[in-house]
Formats: structure tokens, C-alpha cells, sequence
């Protein structure tokens, strides 16, 4: 009897650890970063929706944009023809750009904020407007600030809110102002080479970032120009 109550225990446990499912772990959802060129970038998520910053006329500073190029949507942050090549494009990519980029907007499953700032804010005029643009992309939180070139407000700052990485132009003691304001945990420097915490070259264009993989401290990617 002591053996029968034996083999039907370890048939119970048997049949249990059958129905048991093995959960593999999850992986990260990356998202891929592909540097074009001066203030151009092709931000890429883990779903593949494709997001394009600022594309430059033909030869600036000496380069030319990837053919062909196709994107979902397109960031255009000032009216400079050195940023605002909407023609470049063999599709037709939703795009904020000018008063069209203000404020909050929905696009293809994305939430982007533009907020502008004015290089004469008592004459404030779309020439001389730089929209600030913030969206969250796979659970990481971006600012691309274009040639911002003061500190933001109280304002401007509540609404930007906290974000992981900052692209930005410039350099000195005012770009360090504004990162401090920001306290992203990446920097990408655009258009000239200075460092915000620990410094990091990137060995070819192109990058790819998780959120669990975020640095705690801060770090400047820096790309080969």
C-alpha cells in the first residue's frame, strides 16, 4: 500500500512539473540610431517605425544624404536650408516642421512635442524660430533641441520634462547650461566636438540603445566627423 501511495505522489509531481511553462526571458526593445550627417539622424525602433532629424541640401559641408531615403517622420527644427531638405525623401514622411511643429501631435503611434524658442524672443518670428522636439521611442525619452541657444524657462523645462538622451548643437559654457537644465544620461554633441561627463566614440554612424542599457551616469557619444 506504502508503494502504491509512492508511485501515485511522483506521477502527481510528474504530471505538475509538465504543465509548468518555461518563460523565456524578454529581450531588450532597442532602438537603432544611424548618424547621416551634420544634423541629420535616423532614429529606428524595435517595431521599425523610422523617425529622420533635420535633412541638409546637397554638399553641405562637403556630404551628401544616403539614397535612397525613406522615413516615417520627418523633424525639421529651423527653416536654415542647411536642416530643412524636405525634398530629399523618395516617400512622403508626416512632417513637423515651422508653426505645423508646435505643441503636441500624434504621429503613426508616436507623441511628439515641439516646443519653440525665438533668437529675439521680444520679436518672435518663424525665421528666427527653433523648435525643440521631444518624444518617447521604446521606453526612452529624446530630446533633439536642434541650435537651442539659451537656457529654457521654467515653462519650457515643465514642459519637456525628463528625458534619457539630448542631441544638441554647439558648444561652451551656454550648451553646458542647458544640459545641466536637462540632465539627460547621453549627449550627442552635433556639429562640433565637447564632452558632458565621460566621453565615448563611436566607432562607425550608427549606435543602438536600449532602456535597461541607459548609463547612470552621463555620458557624450561622440561620432567620427
Amino acid at each position: 500500500m506504502r508503494r502504491l501511495l509512492s508511485l501515485a505522489l511522483l506521477a502527481l509531481l510528474m504530471a505538475g512539473c509538465g504543465s509548468q511553462e518555461i518563460v523565456a526571458p524578454a529581450k531588450p526593445r532597442l532602438v537603432r540610431i544611424d548618424w547621416l550627417g551634420n544634423q541629420c539622424y535616423r532614429f529606428t525602433s524595435s517595431l521599425g517605425t523610422t523617425l529622420i532629424t533635420n535633412p541638409y541640401g546637397p554638399k553641405t559641408k562637403g556630404r551628401t544624404l544616403p539614397q535612397p531615403l525613406m522615413a516615417d517622420i520627418l523633424l525639421v527644427t529651423s527653416e536654415r536650408p542647411e536642416v530643412n531638405n524636405v525634398n530629399a525623401f523618395d516617400n512622403q514622411p508626416a512632417t513637423l516642421r515651422g508653426g505645423v511643429g508646435i505643441g503636441l501631435t500624434s504621429l503613426t503611434g508616436i507623441q511628439i512635442r515641439g516646443l519653440p524658442d525665438f533668437r529675439n524672443p521680444n520679436a518672435p518670428s518663424m525665421d528666427g524660430m527653433n523648435l525643440v522636439y521631444t518624444w518617447s521611442m521604446d521606453g526612452i525619452r529624446f530630446c533633439f533641441a536642434g541650435s537651442l541657444g539659451r537656457k529654457l524657462n521654467a515653462d519650457q523645462l515643465a514642459q519637456v520634462g525628463a528625458i534619457d538622451v539630448l542631441f544638441i548643437s554647439g558648444d561652451g559654457a551656454e550648451r553646458s547650461e542647458i544640459v545641466n537644465q536637462l540632465k539627460p544620461r547621453i549627449v550627442v554633441p552635433m556639429d562640433t566636438v565637447w564632452v558632458e561627463g565621460v566621453a565615448r566614440h563611436i566607432d562607425g554612424k550608427t549606435f543602438s540603445l536600449s532602456r535597461e542599457l541607459l548609463p547612470q551616469e552621463r555620458i557624450s557619444f561622440i561620432f567620427s566627423k
